[in-house]
């Protein structure tokens, strides 16, 4: 035997994935493999918004590193190719789905006739979400569910991508400043906070978020994604719920909108690590927060910004919003 391929995407690796790694890892010589190319499917939903590549392969290593797993090992498949270069007959795992199509429907069986070998192919029992349908990677990027199967709220948003050409636009602050140059913005917005109890407090990005903390105001929603102006930031934030996206830059993807929405609604301290940039993310929080809120993002060498949640915000923030081009 040529040791277990475990085959997947292993987009935005959830729950799922870790169920079919925990049985991979008890196999013989195990392989997980990433597929890409002719072995993603073709009728895979928002299928322009699954994670590159090396995204999937990184995030993967990661995890495997974590769970002390390194004696899987990673590999990539994207064709017919790449399969009829692993030798002898192996055992291949996955779960039903799109993915395995092209699987099922004769590249095993070219492996049969070039290689004149006979392979072994398992499916997995799906791993359930708390609404007991499957966890499935297609549901995540929907926004249905998070990685780890929790029901979020959902979201009819399409993905955007914001164009190069209006980002100048969107650099201007649509608030108060509260400026660095003036001392301790954070002190002044925590005071402000105190005074006028907003209903709800939103702090975009890490610095922003970090340091309110140290000044004791704990934002009702923290979206954070450990990157600064001046490169990774390492912030210590406590929360009661933690949801997890992926979002790259110059873009606003409906799990994004699906779990600000759940943790400004989950009422508790919640925090949303963005896989990726939360760069855009004060979009979705002035439109999904309530009025009277307050959201905060910093504006690097100028201080702390802050949007009050109002009805004409709420209309500016729309109208720019519908200037951004749809992801097809």
């Amino acid at each position: 035997m040529a040791g277990t391929w475990a085959l997947n995407l292993f987009d935005r690796l959830h729950i799922g994935h870790e169920a079919l790694l925990d049985t991979l890892g008890d196999m013989a010589e195990p392989v997980a493999c990433v597929t890409d190319g002719a072995l993603m499917g073709h009728d895979l939903e928002l299928r322009s918004l699954i994670q590159p590549l090396e995204i999937r392969v990184r995030r993967l290593k990661e995890y495997l590193r974590r769970q002390n797993m390194d004696h899987i090992s990673v590999d990539v498949v994207s064709g017919l190719d790449e399969l009829l270069e692993i030798a002898g007959s192996t055992t291949f795992m996955m779960y039903e789905g799109p993915c395995c199509t092209e699987i099922k429907s004769g590249f095993l069986d070219e492996r049969a006739r070039i290689l004149n070998v006979k392979d072994d192919l398992q499916f997995l029992k799906p791993v359930r979400a708390h609404d007991g349908e499957k966890v499935a990677s297609a549901r995540i990027r929907r926004g249905e569910i998070d990685r780890q199967g929790q029901v979020l709220r959902g979201t009819s948003e399409q993905p955007r991508r914001l164009a190069e050409s209006g980002r100048s636009a969107l650099k201007a602050p649509k608030g108060d400043v509260f400026a660095s140059r003036d001392s301790s913005p954070e002190k002044r917005v925590a005071r402000r906070i105190a005074d006028e109890s907003p209903a709800a407090v939103i702090a975009v990005g890490d610095v922003t978020t970090d340091t309110l903390l140290r000044e004791g105001c704990v934002p009702d929603v923290m979206i954070v994604d450990g990157i600064t102006k001046r490169g990774p930031y390492d912030g210590d934030y406590s929360s009661e719920r933690r949801y997890l996206i992926y979002n790259p830059a110059a873009a606003i993807y409906p799990e994004a909108w699906s779990a600000i929405d759940t943790a400004i609604h989950d009422g508790s301290h919640s925090l949303v690590v963005v896989d990726g940039e939360e760069d855009l993310m004060g979009f979705p929080s002035v439109l999904l927060a309530p009025l009277d809120s307050v959201v905060l993002y910093g504006q690097p060498d100028v201080g702390i910004v802050w949007i009050p949640v109002t009805p004409e915000n709420k209309r500016l923030a729309r109208a720019l919003l519908d200037r951004m081009p749809i992801i097809e």
